[in-house]
């Protein structure tokens, strides 16, 4: 059975980890190939440790159907016709604005859409109350909403953390 490892020798590891780590700034001399492996490895990890991690998990599942629906539509005529793919650089702003969303709208239902590779993502309130916001791969967004007999549109610019908030009011309006 393992022995536990102490909390000082975890100490030692961190700092020697961070070393190492501080030191890949200097170019590879490896001379073997499990130097070169090695140093591979810890580049991707010294990497990945420097992103920043968020812990809220609000959007989880909004931006894990967005994963899944790349899966579908990364590919031209993924609708069987003409379809252009949908762009990574969509996806990820598409990411970005699940993200900004605020805590008190919920999350949208997403469609691709096969005229431009955009995603739509449509909130729904009940009858003839829906407001769409089409992301492509600019920073423009393109809106529009129905309630009742009045329908609403145009265009804003996202910038990756502020939606505008003519666009959040109506969507807040259309869920109510």
């Amino acid at each position: 059975m393992p022995e536990p490892i102490s909390s000082i020798a975890v100490f030692g590891l961190m700092v020697g980890g961070s070393t190492i780590l501080t030191n890949l700034n200097r170019q590879n001399q490896s001379v073997s190939e499990s130097g070169e492996y090695l140093y591979v490895q810890a580049s991707h990890f010294k990497k990945y440790s420097t992103q920043p991690v968020s812990l809220d998990t609000n959007r989880y599942d909004a931006i894990a159907d967005i994963e899944e629906l790349l899966e579908e539509v990364s590919q031209d005529g993924w609708d069987g016709d003409s379809a252009p793919a949908v762009s990574e650089q969509t996806i990820a702003n598409v990411k970005a604005f699940l993200s900004a969303l605020p805590d008190d709208i919920s999350d949208p239902e997403f469609a691709p859409e096969p005229k431009d590779g955009a995603i739509s993502l449509e909130w729904y309130g009940g009858y003839r109350k829906i407001a769409s916001v089409s992301i492509h791969d600019s920073q423009r967004v393109a809106f529009s909403a129905l309630q009742g007999t009045d329908i609403t549109n145009g265009a804003y610019r996202f910038n990756d953390d502020h939606i505008p908030a003519p666009l959040l009011s109506t969507i807040r309006e259309i869920i109510a």
